[in-house]
This record gives structure tokens, sequence and C-alpha cells, in this order.
């Protein structure tokens, strides 16, 4: 198969080599890669600074979409070959063939292209996980989520909007992030000095019950004072860096929960359940289109070099996708 194995620079673009096909392993299916995603998490295993989980495929890749061509032993959940799929991986999506364990399958909702189904497992989960399972949010609280213009960020606004909240976001782009209005986000804030403020005054002086924080760095301080009174900020990024100077005793104070939250190196057991809790309240919402993928781009595999530097470059609105064929 064709899959990406070496990291580029700005100047020579990631290496396609052939290597040897994946086998599916115990309770593992494998898929014929159709169309796979970019992550920033992508970048930075390429740049050797974010290695895979231990016994995880070493190609790059954390979503993929496709068709089950082979199963391995004790492969339950009734999938068959043939089925359409999208996946939450380790690792492994940049391939033209993956092995996946089977609790980290999704079904490709009818009419759903490939290319669409590719941009979902990882924002999906990532949102799901953040929002709920970290973050509880509930109907009627209020969510602020920063980097709202992420494929991350898109998709919390919906799945926020679906499970009642209202919700403000924040980025460094106040266009892209008015682009946002459709999906359900109602309030609009530059980040920066001026975000206590601005979310004060959304929210009559009470603040936020959550913050998903794709952004990190100095500015964490200001998000957590953004919070109300037993709010919870869920660091899931540092796309503003990996330091930041906070307020302890406010912390203690207002009893405040800043949680730092992963995916990727969760268990397979874990996901599978993840993955199930989100297919039980997205499946229909999936099908009927009230959550869906925000794809800025497809772009043919073979160009994956010049995929990952529009990335790194920003200015992207959800997912650049790659059409594998």
């Amino acid at each position: 198969m064709l899959a990406v194995v070496s990291p580029g620079t700005a100047e020579k673009p990631p290496l396609l080599q052939e290597l040897p096909d994946p086998q599916p392993g115990t309770g593992e299916v494998l898929i014929r890669v159709r169309a796979t995603a970019l992550n920033r998490a992508d970048l930075l295993q390429l740049r050797g600074l974010y290695p895979p989980p231990p016994g995880e495929s070493e190609v790059p890749g954390l979503e993929c979409a496709g068709e089950i061509i082979a199963a391995g032993p004790e492969t339950a959940g009734g999938w068959q070959v043939g089925d359409r799929v999208m996946a939450l991986l380790a690792g492994g999506g940049h391939g033209e063939k993956v092995a996946v364990p089977v609790g980290q399958l999704m079904p490709i909702p009818g009419g759903m292209s490939f290319t669409d189904a590719a941009a979902l497992p990882e924002v999906a989960l990532t949102a799901w996980t953040n929002l709920v399972a970290e973050g509880g949010l509930e109907a009627g609280q209020t969510v602020l989520i920063t980097a709202a213009a992420s494929g991350v960020g898109t998709f919390a606004v919906q799945l926020a909007r679906e499970l009642g909240a209202r919700v403000l976001v924040a980025g460094r782009d106040l266009e892209r992030l008015r682009r946002l209005r459709p999906f359900g986000a109602e309030v609009f804030i530059e980040l920066g000095g001026g975000l206590v403020a601005a979310v004060r005054a959304a929210t009559g002086g009470e603040g936020v019950d959550v913050v998903i924080d794709l952004a990190g760095g100095a500015g964490v301080a200001d998000r957590l004072r953004a919070l109300r009174p037993r709010g919870r900020l869920i660091l899931v990024g540092l796309l503003a860096g990996a330091g930041a100077e906070i307020d302890l005793a406010d912390v203690l104070r207002r009893r405040l929960r800043l949680v730092g939250s992963v995916l990727r190196a969760r268990s397979r057991a874990e996901k599978a359940e993840l993955v199930k809790g989100f297919r039980a309240f997205a499946g229909e919402r999936l099908a009927d289109g009230r959550l869906r993928p925000v794809v800025d781009r497809v772009m043919p595999f073979t160009e994956i070099g010049e995929a990952y530097r529009q990335l790194e470059r920003g200015g992207v609105l959800g997912k650049i996708v790659l059409d594998v064929g």
C-alpha cells in the first residue's frame, strides 16, 4: 500500500512510499481507505514531536473513511466485508489500508460521501469527549469554545447546540468566526485582553459554565476568569503555547476545575465507550444533517505535502480532506 513514511519540511514534502499491507489482529477489521483528513497532531508527529501510542501504526493519520475488506479473529459488532465505515484511529490513516479496532468504527450515514465522512471521527469524538465526558455540559448551560474555526471547533459548536447549550466562540479572526452562526454560535469574541469583559457582557455578568480551550498559552488565565463559580475549563490544545500563569487562589475560591484532556493516548476500551456514547446521541443527527462535518477543501492524496503546508499556514475553516481514491 502507499503511505506517508517520513517527516516533511517546508521545503520538502512528506515522502509517500509502498509499505506492506497491515493485517487485522484480534478484534480488528481491515479498511480500504477512500478518504482521510489532516489534524495538527499529524504535523507534530511528522516533526518527531508526537509519537503514536505503543503498538499503534507509525503511519500518521487519526481518522479515515472507506470499506471493510477483511476481518481478523473475534470480530464482534455485526460488521461485514463491504460495509462503508468511518473510523477513529491512533495512527495509520494516511495510507491506502489500515487495521482498526471494531470499537472505533462508525457506519457512514446513507448519502454521505467518503470525503465528508473522513472529516468526522477525530473532531466528533474530541468534541464529544470534552463537552460531555469531561465537561459535563448540560442543556441550558453556556459554553465558550476557543479556536472555534478549527475542525474540532466547528463540530463542537454544532454538538453543543444539539446538547441544548448556548454557544460563545472565540478566535483571532472574527470574520471566520461569524461563519459559524449557522452552526449555532451566538456570540463572537476576539481572543485577547477583552475576552473576560466580552464574556461577562454576554452572560449578564455570570460567566460561562464550560470553556473548551483549543488554544492554551497565556490566555488560559483569562479563560479561567471567564468561568462562573464551579465552572470547568477543558484544555484540549496548545496552539498558543504551553505556558501560562494562573491565579490559584481564584481557582480555589470559586471552586473551578481545570482539566487536561487528550484522546489519542486513551485505551482502546475507553475509546470504544466514547464511540458508543457518541453514536447513540449523534446517529440520527448525522443522518438527517443536524450534525455535519465542515470541509474547507478536498485534495488528492498524492498532494499530501501541500495539504500539510496549507494546514500549517492556517486560515482553514474546518478540515482539509485527502481523497485517496
